[in-house]
Parts: structure tokens; C-alpha cells; sequence
């Protein structure tokens, strides 16, 4: 099959579901199970013309788009629902600012921002006690501000007293929670820690398997003495991010903290080195092998949204493989779109999942293709110029060095058109533009795959891996190596402004180049090939 080829029927519907998510939890709370029923009503009606052929194939499509944006909808309506009948929630619409409680961690503390002593960290309440009142049961999920927190692992339940900030109300509205005027407004509860948590238990079940996993990763590296080592591996393995720090800043700045937070890119890694390794055994057994990867993995790590959307892409790929389908990841990347923002709507306003989405869309779409033609183009040019270039190397040398430029083609073009998809997302969450991101991945690129696949091995099995261990060490000596020399350039952010103004100047910066390119290479074709110079050089 064409690999080029895509089906763009879904890709309504994954937009629809976008827009929802980024703007139902906007709407007045007594809004959302209206707009959510009418959206649905309407997708029923259209699939009814549909069937009885009052319309085209648009029809469907459309319907699909209108019962994405009502799905979304219906998700935000029931967490409004399960937070309005929250004891807890109740009382914090009065005028309770200090609470008892008893709450898992979801995400370990880490600091909030280099050099201050302020950390953050998710926090899943289980019990509250109010003053002078009972103690009640609840499900809040809160993110918590405070300092001197200990690296409590994902899981652990502590005993602490929070301060709930109240929420921005509108004049005369009463302390009833459906009388806010968003549901935004319910979904950010303000936190800070007051007193210093005490563990009651530590973690259970698949979190203590990863703290397991965590604390025998920490004692291997701790004998090899590198802490190079000991920030990326927990990061690229286990999704244990450092704490902020000039390490993590360089990485920001030369662009390439991506490989600290587990996604796509990890995951393929992992796939191949698990078909790798099943590379005897029959179709169907390599496919339950990586299918059993994507799902042990998810649920060791937990829901983060970039990982939730690179799983859910690879196990759409599976089911098609395993249907005797060729898989299509542009379609893949439209269903995990779908139906992760169906099942959490937050995820339409987090940063990481708009980052992971339009990466992955800009290299399905833009970056596989280029690679394509780079490989026929230095082909082509082999075919021409062996008659007159003088074969100095052997053939064998010829195709290893053709290979060596088509991986660093691949690598250089693969970062850009990430990095350009990147902009305006990263624009909404820091100023300034890297410059230098293409010249750090390449220069990362050859030590990535040993780091993940050397990871692997040394955090799941029980090996001594002493040598092992120093080797990784040296890779992410260098990885750290490379971070600190391009966020030592002077030229390695250029200043730019952060937010809605900083991305209608690069829209504009953008509309002008290709109106440029338009007026001084007319014979360029968008979508098509290019005219090959006269021949009369």
C-alpha cells in the first residue's frame, strides 16, 4: 500500500473534540449538559440522513465531528457532577481554608522552579477532616504547593493540612457550586501544604513495583558515580523527572528535554527492541508481546498524557497489524486524539499533550515523506554521478557513508519540522525561540537508542551491570555535554514574546516567508515536486 496516502475522515472530529475540550469547561456550569445533549442530538440526526441517504458521505463525517464535541461535553458534565457531590467540595465553597487530610501522591515533589525552595506535586484526597466536623470521604485532585517536601514516590499516603484557596467569584454569587460561572473554576483548586506530611503507608501494587524499580535503578547508578546518569535515566525509564535545576534548564534551552519525558519516541525504541528480541516467534505471539509492553507500561508509569497518547497510537497499530492491515499513524494519532480527549478533557489544555500531538503530526505528515524523497534523491544522484565520479572507496564504503547521510538527514529534518510544530505551543509556556535544537538532537541521536535500550535492561532485570552502568554514564555525560555547550551560546534562544502575542508575530513572520518564496520561486509546487534547474549548467 501507499504509505503516503491519508485518511483524513477523523481528523474533523479530532479538532471538534479539541475545540471542546478547550472551551465547554469555559461555559457556565448549567450550560454543559445542555450543549452536550443538543451536540449529540444532532449527530443522531445526521447519521439518520445519512442512513436513509439524504446525504453524502460528508454526512458522516460531520456526525463524527458533532458527537466528538458532544462526548466531550458529557465527560465535562460528569466530573462537574462527581465534584458538586464531593463533602469536601461542598465545604470549600464556604469558607474553609484550612483542612485535615489524607491524600495519595500521584506525582512525586519536585522543585517549581531553579534556585527556590517552592515545590509542587499532584496530590489524590481520600479523607478530609474540616474544624469541628466529622471526617468525610473524598476524591479531589489537587495540585499542591509547599517546601522541604521529601521525594515521596507515586502512591505513598500522607497525613498533612492543606490550604484550599478559594476560587474567583463573581459579585453576590452564594457559596452553591453550581452558581460558579465555569466549570475552569471548580477544576483549579488553589493548594498549599501547611504542615510538614506524615507517611502513613508507603505505595502499593504497581507503584511499589516501580519504586522497586526506581530504588534498584538509584543503587546501580550510585556506584558508577554519575550524576549525568542519575537525572535522565530515572526520567527516560521511569518518567521520574529531576527536580528544576541548571541541568534541566540547559536541556530546556538547547531543546532537547523531550527525552526526559517519556512519549512516542521512547515507546518505538522499546517496540523495536521487543520485536528484537521476539524476532523468532510468529506474528501474532511478537504482536501480544508488544501490545503487553504498551499496556505494563502505561499502568507502571501512569497517566501521563504524552505517554496515554503514544500507547494508545501504538496499539492502534497493533490491532491493524493484527487484522492483516497495513497500519496508518496519521489515522492512529486521530483516534488516541479522539478518545483521550473523551476521557479527560483536561488534556485539551495541557501543554505536554499539544506538544506530543503536533510533533507527532508534523513527522507523520511532513517528516516521513521528506525522508522518502532524501533516499531517492541520493539514489538518483548515485546513479547519475557513478560514471563520472571517481569510485575512491570501495562499494561497500559508498553505501555505508549513503546510509550515514540519510540517518543524518533524517535526524536534521525529523527535529526541525518537530521543533517548528513546537513553536506556538512552547510560546504559550516560556519566551524566546531555540536556535540551536537540530544541531543537539543530532548531535544526541547516536547515544538515545543505547540510553533507552541500556536503561531498559539495567532498571528491569537483575543484572550487577557495573559496566553497563559506566557506559550509560558516558552517554549522558555527553547528552549533558551537549546541553550545556548550546545553552552556553549566546545565540542559543533568540528573544521573542511569550503568549498570544508572541504567536500572531510568528504566524506573521510565517505568512511573510512563504509569501517570499511564492514571489521568488514560482515554479515551486506546495504538496508536489520540485522543477528540477535548467540543464545547461
Amino acid at each position: 500500500m501507499n504509505q503516503r496516502i491519508l485518511d483524513l475522515r477523523l481528523l474533523p472530529a479530532a479538532v471538534s473534540a479539541w475545540l471542546g475540550a478547550l472551551f465547554l469547561p469555559a461555559l457556565p456550569l448549567e450550560w454543559e449538559p445542555i450543549v452536550s445533549f443538543l451536540a449529540l442530538a444532532a449527530a443522531a440526526g445526521l447519521l439518520m440522513a445519512v442512513y436513509r441517504r439524504h446525504l453524502a458521505g460528508v454526512g458522516l463525517i460531520l456526525a463524527l465531528a458533532v458527537a466528538a464535541f458532544g462526548g466531550v461535553g458529557l465527560s465535562v458534565s460528569q466530573v462537574v457532577r462527581e465534584v458538586s457531590a464531593d463533602p469536601l467540595a461542598r465545604a470549600w465553597q464556604g469558607d474553609v481554608s484550612k483542612v485535615r487530610v489524607l491524600a495519595r501522591v500521584e506525582a512525586p515533589p519536585r522543585k517549581y522552579a531553579p534556585g527556590s525552595e517552592q515545590q509542587i506535586t499532584q496530590l489524590q484526597l481520600l479523607e478530609a477532616r474540616l474544624p469541628h466536623t466529622p471526617q468525610v470521604k473524598t476524591r479531589l485532585k489537587v495540585v499542591a504547593f509547599g517546601q522541604h517536601l521529601k521525594a515521596y514516590p507515586r502512591g505513598t499516603v500522607l497525613e498533612t493540612s492543606l490550604k484550599l484557596g478559594k476560587p474567583h467569584r463573581a459579585a453576590g454569587i452564594n457559596s452553591n457550586i453550581n452558581d460558579f460561572t465555569s466549570a475552569n473554576m471548580i477544576f483549579q483548586i488553589p493548594t498549599q501544604i501547611m504542615a510538614t506530611p506524615k507517611i502513613r503507608t508507603g505505595p502499593r501494587g504497581l507503584a511499589a513495583l516501580k519504586q522497586k524499580f526506581a530504588a534498584r535503578l538509584e543503587e546501580k547508578l550510585i556506584a558508577v558515580k554519575s550524576p549525568a546518569a542519575a537525572t535522565l535515566l530515572p526520567a527516560m525509564i521511569l518518567g521520574i523527572r529531576a527536580d528544576a535545576s541548571p541541568d534541566t534548564e540547559a536541556l530546556k534551552t538547547a531543546g532537547i528535554v523531550h527525552i526526559t519525558c517519556v512519549s512516542g519516541m521512547h515507546i518505538s525504541v522499546l517496540l523495536s527492541l521487543v520485536a528484537l528480541l521476539t524476532a523468532g516467534l510468529e506474528r501474532r505471539w511478537r504482536l501480544v508481546a508488544c501490545g503487553s509492553l504498551l499496556i505494563g507500561y502505561c499502568l507502571l508509569l501512569g497517566p501521563a498524557p504524552s505517554l496515554l497518547r503514544a500507547a494508545v497510537m501504538g496499539m492502534v497499530s497493533i490491532l491493524a497489524l493484527a487484522r492483516g492491515r497495513e497500519p496508518r499513524s496519521f489515522s492512529a494519532l486521530q483516534v488516541a486524539a479522539i478518545g483521550l480527549l473523551i476521557f479527560n478533557p483536561a488534556f485539551g489544555q495541557d501543554a505536554g499533550f499539544l506538544l506530543s500531538v503536533s510533533a507527532t503530526a508534523a513527522i507523520v505528515l511532513v517528516a516521513k515523506p521528506l525522508e522518502e524523497r532524501l533516499q531517492e534523491k541520493l539514489k538518483c544522484l548515485e546513479r547519475k554521478g557513478s560514471g563520472r565520479v571517481p569510485r575512491i572507496v570501495s562499494e561497500k564504503y559508498r553505501a555505508l557513508g549513503g546510509k550515514f547521510l540519510v540517518a543524518f538527514l533524517t535526524v536534521s529534518a525529523v527535529s526541525l519540522v518537530a521543533q517548528l510544530a513546537c513553536l506556538p505551543g512552547q510560546l504559550l509556556i516560556r519566551p524566546g525561540i531555540n536556535t540551536l535544537t537540530v544541531l543537539a538532537n543530532v548531535a544526541i541521536a547516536p547515544v538515545v537508542t543505547l540510553l533507552i535500550w541500556g536503561g531498559a535492561f539495567l532498571t528491569f532485570l537483575p543484572l550487577p551491570g557495573t559496566l553497563l552502568a559506566k557506559i550509560l554514564g558516558a552517554g549522558c555525560s555527553w547528552v549533558m555535554l551537549v546541553a550545556r555547550g548550546v545553552a552556553g551560546n549566546r545565540f542559543a534562544v533568540l528573544p521573542w514574546a511569550q503568549g498570544i502575542p508572541g504567536i500572531l508575530a510568528l504566524g506573521a513572520v510565517a505568512a511573510g516567508v512563504m509569501f517570499i518564496l511564492r514571489c521568488y520561486f514560482p515554479k515551486m509546487e506546495i504538496g508536489g515536486n520540485v522543477k528540477a534547474w535548467s540543464q545547461s549548467r
